[in-house]
């Protein structure tokens, strides 16, 4: 009788940890690589386009260099909805189409997304660079440079959510990224998270390409770019995506694991009631609720 229960519970723990996302990514690795393939491969691309012209011009500079994050940022929205599909859906996608299909369906609201992204890293790179070089010399500067880490820091989270939100709910780009900032304070242990992770997987990426030399170099440098933008892009959306869920709504229909108390409930009526009749979406409860005459949920 124990060992038809212990058989049982193994057995349970084996079905959920196939369903985890770190199963799913060793079991959908070759149609998360396509995936991260259609996105690494228009980013160098694009990216080695501008690095060239700033050799040519003469103008070698962050301001030149990042400048490929702009046209790049639609096939990320790709890259995102496949890895939102298999890691958190568990579904088995036809990574192509779904790829092309967010890339379509996100186009515009991304291109501006790459614009804000693209300032938020040439800003964020000078301003560090400039500021830490004073504050060698100055205590002052040390002060300024620390705000400048933190605001940095901040705006990359933000940037974690800003194309999740983009490629899953009907919101304007004012309340996506309302909702982004809300949500680096909101979810600050899972911010936490992702953010540690993602530098470890950076700095292992550093490490292995400024420590090899001619032909390795090579490999190591195309190594980095086939995959770790996969990498990085599966370790954020598989720890923000719950706490997304919880916050602004389900991706595909009502969560209905989130049980609110009477007094919620309450709180939440009247926030709905007296909601500015624009906003998409209520905060409130340290969740935000849909304004269920603006929002759309995409599928």
């Amino acid at each position: 009788m124990s060992n038809l229960f212990f058989k049982k519970v193994n057995l349970a723990i084996m079905k959920n940890f196939n369903q985890s996302s770190l199963a799913r990514f060793f079991t959908r690795f070759p149609k998360l690589l396509f995936a991260g393939l259609m996105y690494s491969i228009p980013f160098a691309v694009f990216s080695g386009i501008f690095i060239l012209i700033s050799f040519l011009s003469g103008f070698n500079n962050v301001i030149l260099w990042s400048l490929g994050i702009i046209p790049a940022m639609p096939f990320y929205s790709g890259l995102v909805m496949v890895i939102r599909k298999i890691s958190v859906e568990k579904e088995d996608v036809n990574v192509f189409k779904t790829f092309v299909q967010a890339f379509r369906e996100n186009l515009k609201k991304s291109i501006f997304n790459g614009f804000v992204a693209y300032l938020i890293v040439a800003c964020s790179f000078f301003a560090i660079l400039y500021y830490g070089t004073l504050a060698q010399t100055d205590i002052v500067y040390g002060s300024v440079f620390t705000i400048y880490i933190v605001f940095s820091i901040a705006m990359l989270i933000m940037l974690f959510y800003v194309p999740l939100l983009t490629i899953t709910y009907d919101l304007r780009l004012r309340d996506i990224y309302k909702n982004s900032l809300l949500l680096i304070f909101g979810k600050i242990l899972r911010n936490i998270v992702a953010l540690v992770l993602v530098v470890i997987v950076s700095f292992a990426v550093f490490l292995a390409v400024i420590y090899a030399k001619g032909a390795m170099l090579v490999v190591a440098v195309a190594l980095s770019v086939i995959f770790y933008p996969m990498i990085a892009t599966y370790i954020i959306v598989s720890v923000i995506a719950k706490g997304v869920q919880e916050s602004v709504g389900y991706f595909t229909g009502d969560n209905v694991q989130y049980v609110l108390t009477e007094e919620e409930v309450q709180r939440e009526t009247e926030a709905v009631e007296n909601a500015n009749s624009d906003d998409d979406y209520i905060f409130v409860n340290g969740r935000m609720i849909k304004n269920p005459a603006k929002t759309n949920t995409k599928e």
